[in-house]
């Protein structure tokens, strides 16, 4: 009798067990997209701009994972696919798909890339996000650490697809500014943003087109003419936006008098100096500056974010009194920085900080004037190359000057979601020995060991 009830309570508590393992099971799977997240830099939480574009989505997407697989990415394909997996955890309106791009040339060739890409789709529209873009080295790279950037990206092209908002940016050319074809990469995220880009000839158009949203002039080597400071005068008086973006050239100071007169239109002053900033000088060299930012809609979040552009050959900038703009500081070089204006001598690799002529630190680099009742009308910033496509994955090169562009041009939908920082991954590689190891111990030992186990338990009970 006492043996029977034992065997009788065994199993009404094994009953008990898969019962509440069953009901337990059921609960968790009502909870839909319930998860919990423990990885420590918070992998798979998304932020609450991204849950928001999800939210909004009202049309189907299909988000089309294209990737080439070898040894040394199969990790970060990985993580870009487990991430476009949580977007559509979150909405039945996202529908993902994953190919092998070197098994499907037809895709790579109707969307145009070379290599793995996320193609987001809807109806006869579609974004292309560049995989290699998602990854950066973080710090120098030593310890294999890097910050990805996918839920930004992802949660602006989504934003963008569905978005009827367009606007129009266009780079002037003929005195040597830096092409559309030298910033590939920049042209290729604002269109993403939904920004078109083209480039003007002024001395033959005449004058600026009406539409556009923004005129840029990046880099420029040559001074502007009489007629096109008066054609941009024309276009800026008419509602015009400016972007100017100063570049390097050894007779700017006697040569950029009409340069010089457009940005003083704003309150900015070219001091026509170099920026030497001693912080730098063990790391990147002493014509690198990594700068602070200063207060405001363009700066706050990249700030609060930490991305900040890595910037060369920059040129110090003052302001001057005017009562047209609001002029507010965007970034500056460091304490132990100076301006050097003796540029025939730093062409000749020789600098000194001579503090009767040349500019003491720290020295601004970058201006936003705005009108009195707060609306956008010019960014001036003293440095251009980071714009270039050898640059612009650099530090916050691309987030800062995007943040610009999209401020700008009023773009509302414009955002920034923190990098997220992962460590290095190793890869190991196995020879025969251990892998027949591995599988010995994984696939035989631990179960036969469980398996003996359970048998000698049954044989103790039975012999009860």
């Amino acid at each position: 009798m006492k043996k029977w009830l034992s065997h009788t309570n065994s199993t009404v508590l094994s009953v008990a067990v898969i019962g509440i393992f069953i009901l337990l099971t059921l609960f968790l799977n009502s909870l839909g997209g319930f998860q919990l997240d423990l990885t420590s830099n918070k992998q798979y939480t998304l932020s609450e701009q991204s849950l928001t574009a999800i939210k909004n989505v009202k049309d189907d997407v299909n988000i089309l994972v294209l990737t080439v697989e070898n040894a040394n990415n199969t990790v970060l394909n990985r993580e870009v696919a487990d991430m476009v997996e949580e977007y559509t955890k979150r909405s039945s309106k996202l529908k993902m798909k994953q190919y092998n791009l070197t098994q499907e040339p037809a895709l790579a060739s109707k969307y145009g890339i070379t290599g793995s890409s996320i193609v987001l789709e809807q109806g006869d529209r579609h974004k292309v996000i560049d995989i290699a873009s998602l990854f950066t080295a973080n710090g120098d790279g030593s310890d294999g650490s890097y910050q990805f950037t996918g839920e930004e990206k992802l949660t602006q092209a989504l934003m963008n697809l569905s978005s009827t908002e367009t606007k129009k940016m266009v780079f002037l050319t003929g005195h040597e500014e830096l092409s559309l074809d030298q910033m590939g990469t920049l042209r290729s995220s604002l269109e993403q943003n939904n920004v078109t880009t083209e480039e003007l000839q002024l001395n033959q158009a005449g004058k600026v087109p009406e539409d556009a949203d923004v005129l840029a002039i990046i880099g420029p080597q040559r001074d502007l003419s009489d007629a096109e400071l008066k054609a941009v005068r024309t276009y800026m008086s008419n509602g015009g936006k400016l972007l100017l973006s100063l570049g390097f050239a050894e007779d700017m100071k006697s040569s950029w008098k009409n340069i010089d007169a457009l940005i003083a239109d704003y309150g900015v002053v070219d001091e026509h100096a170099v920026m030497v900033d001693n912080n730098q000088a063990s790391t990147m060299g002493p014509l690198w500056v990594s700068p602070e930012y200063g207060s405001h809609a363009i700066t706050d979040k990249l700030a609060q974010n930490k991305l900040y552009p890595m910037l060369s050959l920059s040129i110090a900038l003052t302001s001057k009194e005017q009562d047209k703009y609001k002029l507010s500081p965007l970034m500056h070089s460091s304490d132990d920085s100076y301006g050097e204006t003796n540029i025939s001598g730093l062409l000749q690799n020789e600098t000194n900080n001579d503090k009767e002529v040349d500019i003491q630190g720290p020295v601004e680099l970058g201006y936003a004037a705005d009108t009195l009742d707060g609306k956008p009308k010019a960014v001036i910033l003293g440095s251009s190359i980071f714009m270039q496509d050898s640059e612009i994955a650099s530090g916050g090169n691309r987030d800062f000057i995007l943040n610009t562009v999209n401020y700008l041009s009023e773009k509302q939908d414009g955002l920034t979601i923190r990098p997220r920082v992962q460590a290095g991954y190793e890869i190991a590689y196995l020879n025969g020995q251990q892998a027949r190891t591995i599988f010995f111990v994984a696939i035989v030992a631990f179960p036969l060991i469980f398996v003996i186990i359970g048998v000698l338990l049954w044989w103790r009970r039975k012999r009860v």
